[in-house]
C-alpha cells in the first residue's frame, strides 16, 4: 500500500510539552533568589542546577571543579540539566552560569520552556560576588575573569533568551516581577477599530485586572463547575455557572445566563469574564454580544483547545439541535489570557482535544508545534489565527481556512459521535472535538486526494502528524455515512452545493459544489472499507 492510512485503534499516549521557566545570566546576577520568588508567584517548585549536580554527586561544586576539572563540572551539569528539564511538574529553573556553553544544553533549554536572561553589568557582578573564595572559575583574579566571561558568554545569552531582564540597581523582588512580566508573550489580533492583545505563557491569568476596562463596575465572571482557575478582576463580581458539555451550549444557556444580569443590576458599562474552554467562551461571548446590545468581554481561557482557537477571534456561538454553531454573534473581546500554568491539571483528553486543533495549523504554515514548548507553542498558534482574523474578521474569505478538519468534526458532533465529555452532543457522544478534527483533518486529506489535488506523500504527511499528536486517525464505527453527508451539508460553509476547505496546489482553500458522491465513497475509505481492500476505492 503506497499510500498512508488511518490507523484504527485507540489513541496514543499523551505527554504534554514542556513548559519550564528558565533563569539564566552570569554568577551574581540574583539567579537562585529571583527563581524563589518567580517560583512562590507562580505556584510552582524552584530547582538550582547547582543544588542538582551537588545531590547527584555527594560534592560540592567547588569541590568537583578544584578536584576533577571543569569539564567535569560540565559533564554533571549538562546531566542535571537533562532531567530537570524531562522532569514534570514545571519547574522555575535557575540555570548555572556556563550551562549555556554546550550547543546540547542551549538546544535543550530552548525545547523545553521560556529562558528569560538576567543581564547585568561586570561593574554589578563584581559588587555582588566580592572576593568570590569559593567562585573558582573567578580566581585567582575575580577583577580579569568577570568582563572576560560576560564577553565570552554574552552571545549564548542572546542566542536561547527568550526576553531579558536587566537586573543593574533592582532589587530582587524587583527582579522577579520583571521575570513574570517577561515570561507573558504578547499577541496583538490587529481587527480594525476593536484590536487587542492576546497574553500566552505562566500566570497570564494575573493580568486580568489590568485589562479590565476602566469605565466597568462590575465583572460578570462566566464559568464552570470544577475549574479550579483563580481569577481577580479587582472589582465587584458576579458569578454565573453554566453547564457542562456541548450538550449545554445552547439558547436555554444564553437566556438563563442574560436573566441572571439582569436580575443583578449588570449595566452597560461593565466587563463579561469568560472563564473556562470553549464553551464557556463561546455562551459567555454571545451573551456579551447580545445583552445590553453588547458589553466588553474578556477571555481567561482554561483549556489547550480554547487557547489556541476558540478563545481568539471573536467567534461566539450556540448549537441547535439541527447543527452546531448555528446561532451567534462575531464579538471581539478587550483581551484574552491564556495562562498555560491553568492547563497543568488537564485530562488525557483534553490535551488531545487540543492537540487536533494544533494540528490543523501544521497545514496553515505553522511547522514543528509538536517540537516546542508549550508557551511557544500556544503564542504560534495564536499568532496564526490573529494574522488570519486581522484580514477576514467576518469570514467572507480567508478566515475560512481556519475551518479546515472541521467539516466531518461538525458533522460527528451534530450526529452525537462527538462533543466533548460523553454527556455532550449526545449521550452516545465519544470523542472531544479537537480528537473529532483530527479525524477531519485526515477525512480531508483523502477527499483532497481523490478530487485529485493531493498526491498520496501529501495524505501520508495528515496521518503521520494527527496520529504524531496521540490521535486516533481513522473514522469512528458504526457511523450512518448518508447521515454524515446530510449534517455536513448544514455546514455554515455550505453556501453552494456541499463545501469543504480542503488541501491542495495553493494550499488549503474552500471548494465548493463537491460531488456527494465523492464524500461517500471517501466515507468508505475512511472507515478501511475500500472496494480493494486497502482503503482506496
Amino acid at each position: 500500500m503506497s499510500a498512508a492510512q488511518p490507523r484504527a485503534g485507540a489513541p496514543g499516549t499523551v505527554t504534554p510539552p514542556a513548559d519550564h521557566v528558565f533563569v539564566v545570566g552570569m554568577m551574581g546576577t540574583g539567579k537562585s533568589t529571583a527563581g524563589r520568588l518567580v517560583a512562590e508567584r507562580l505556584g510552582r517548585r524552584v530547582v538550582d542546577t547547582d543544588d542538582e549536580v551537588e545531590r547527584a554527586t555527594g560534592r560540592t561544586v567547588p569541590d568537583i571543579i578544584s578536584s576533577l576539572g571543569e569539564a567535569a563540572f560540565r559533564s554533571a551539569e549538562s546531566a542535571a540539566l537533562g532531567r530537570v528539564c524531562d522532569a514534570r511538574p514545571r519547574a522555575v529553573v535557575a540555570v548555572a552560569g556556563g550551562a549555556v556553553l554546550d550547543p546540547a544544553n542551549r538546544a535543550l533549554l530552548r525545547r523545553a520552556g521560556t529562558v528569560v536572561w538576567l543581564r547585568a553589568r561586570p561593574e554589578t557582578i563584581l559588587d555582588r560576588v566580592g572576593d568570590a573564595p569559593d567562585r573558582v572559575l573567578l580566581q585567582p583574579d575575580p577583577v580579569e575573569a568577570v568582563p572576560r566571561l560576560v564577553d565570552e558568554r554574552r552571545r549564548y545569552y542572546e542566542e536561547v533568551a527568550d526576553a531579558v531582564v536587566d537586573v543593574d540597581g533592582l532589587a530582587p523582588a524587583e527582579v522577579a516581577a520583571r521575570v513574570l512580566e517577561a515570561v507573558v508573550r504578547r499577541v496583538r489580533v490587529g481587527v480594525p477599530g476593536r484590536g487587542y492583545e492576546v497574553c500566552v505563557g505562566p500566570g497570564a491569568r494575573r493580568a486580568l485586572a489590568a485589562v479590565i476596562p476602566e469605565r466597568a463596575r462590575r465583572a460578570v465572571v462566566v464559568t464552570q463547575d470544577g475549574i479550579d482557575v483563580d481569577v481577580d478582576p479587582g472589582i465587584d463580581t458576579v458569578r454565573v455557572i453554566i453547564g457542562d458539555g456541548e450538550r449545554d451550549k445552547s439558547l436555554a444557556t444564553v437566556e438563563r445566563v442574560c436573566r441572571e444580569l439582569a436580575r443583578s443590576g449588570v449595566t452597560r458599562h461593565d466587563v463579561v469574564v469568560a472563564v473556562g474552554g470553549g464553551v464557556v467562551t463561546d455562551v459567555a461571548g454571545f451573551v456579551a454580544s447580545c445583552y445590553h446590545r453588547g458589553l466588553d468581554l474578556v477571555n481567561v481561557s482554561t483549556t489547550l483547545l480554547g487557547q489556541v482557537d476558540a478563545a481568539i477571534g471573536g467567534k461566539t456561538g450556540v448549537n441547535l439541535p439541527e447543527g452546531k454553531n448555528l446561532v451567534g454573534a462575531f464579538w471581539q473581546p478587550v483581551a484574552v489570557l491564556c495562562d498555560t500554568d491553568a492547563l497543568a491539571g488537564l485530562p488525557a483528553r483534553e490535551w488531545r482535544s487540543g492537540f487536533g486543533e494544533m494540528a490543523k495549523y501544521a497545514f496553515l504554515g505553522v511547522e514543528d508545534l509538536d517540537r516546542r514548548p508549550l508557551s511557544a507553542a500556544v503564542a504560534r498558534c495564536v499568532a496564526a489565527k490573529a494574522a488570519v482574523v486581522a484580514g477576514d474578521e467576518r469570514e467572507a474569505a480567508q478566515r475560512v481556512v481556519l475551518n479546515y478538519g472541521h467539516t466531518l468534526a461538525h458533522a460527528l458532533e451534530a450526529g452525537g459521535i462527538a462533543g466533548g465529555d460523553g454527556s455532550g452532543a449526545g449521550a452516545t457522544a465519544t470523542m472531544r472535538h479537537g480528537e473529532a478534527v483530527g479525524v477531519g483533518l485526515v477525512f480531508a486529506a483523502l477527499l483532497a486526494r481523490r478530487l485529485g489535488r493531493i498526491d498520496d506523500a501529501r495524505v501520508r504527511r495528515h496521518v503521520e502528524l494527527v496520529a504524531r499528536y496521540g490521535l486516533s486517525t481513522a473514522l469512528p464505527k458504526g457511523v450512518d455515512h448518508d447521515e454524515l453527508v446530510v449534517l455536513m451539508g448544514r455546514d455554515k460553509k455550505a453556501t453552494d452545493g456541499l463545501t469543504f476547505v480542503l488541501d491542495g496546489p495553493d494550499g488549503v482553500e474552500a471548494v465548493a459544489g463537491v460531488d456527494p458522491g465523492a464524500v461517500l465513497a471517501t466515507l468508505a475509505e475512511h472507515a478501511g472499507v475500500g472496494a480493494d481492500g486497502g482503503g482506496r476505492s
